[in-house]
């Protein structure tokens, strides 16, 4: 079985769906777990060292951590540019690229765009595809049974995403607020406007002054809906929605 490692649980889920029993994956974080800022353990690092195939969200979502860890594992076969090392961003359209030059002022600027494109569940499929192509190169003997995995996965896809278009189509249009902006790629899939944000710079905690604009902002557009995830500290939503009403 080839040994799989990957930064976070989805894409584990899409590596199962396209390895199955060929291979044995582990994500080193957990679902709930801010792939951002990671507090590195040293079972990660003998994880890294076994692995046949390394997989990460790419586009600098992890440069905080992974980067180190690959250096340290000293595993040849999963360092960049190597068959094992899969970047599943490759082949994405990527949003949110800055259109001025970014600092540290800023806050958490991705300057290689948004790097939560998972968040589109039409993107699965390349990403199934990038880890489809590895999976083949370092198994090339079992291509054909990486290409049919990866052609149903791709197929269950399209069914999911066709019956949720169809659900949510009440819904276009709709405005809602969100902490952080990792919801770029579900408003523009499933066509609603994500654009207020609680965070007044990414990674950086909204002032007072800032979530009274927010909060006012919502009220005036007749905002009810905050989207979080559960890495965002829901202490900010709950502030600004005990002062919206409805």
């Amino acid at each position: 079985q080839i040994k799989v490692v990957t930064t976070t649980t989805d894409l584990k889920y899409i590596a199962d769906q396209i390895g199955k029993e060929k291979i044995v994956s582990q994500a080193l974080i957990r679902g709930f777990d801010d792939p951002h800022y990671v507090l590195t353990r040293p079972d990660f690092l003998v994880k890294l060292s076994q692995a046949d195939v390394f997989c990460e969200i790419g586009l600098d979502l992890e440069i905080g951590w992974s980067p180190l860890l690959l250096q340290q594992s000293r595993n040849l076969k999963i360092q960049k540019g190597q068959n094992g090392y899969c970047d599943a961003s490759v082949g994405i359209n990527i949003l949110g690229k800055p259109t001025m030059r970014v600092d540290r002022s800023m806050g958490d600027m991705h300057i290689h765009g948004n790097p939560h494109y998972w968040m589109d569940p039409v993107n699965a499929i390349q990403m199934a595809s990038t880890i489809s192509e590895t999976l083949q190169r370092v198994d090339p003997e079992n291509s054909h049974f990486y290409q049919k995995n990866h052609e149903a996965f791709r197929k269950n896809i399209i069914k999911l995403v066709k019956e949720e278009m169809r659900s949510f189509q009440p819904y276009f249009g709709s405005k809602v607020a969100v902490f952080h902006s990792e919801f770029l790629y579900l408003a523009n899939r499933f066509r609603f406007n994500a654009n207020l944000s609680l965070e007044e710079r990414p990674g950086v905690p909204p002032s007072n002054h800032y979530l009274e604009s927010v909060i006012k902002n919502m009220i005036s557009n007749g905002i009810k809906i905050i989207l979080i995830s559960p890495v965002n500290n829901p202490q900010y939503a709950e502030f600004v929605s005990s002062h919206v009403p409805g």
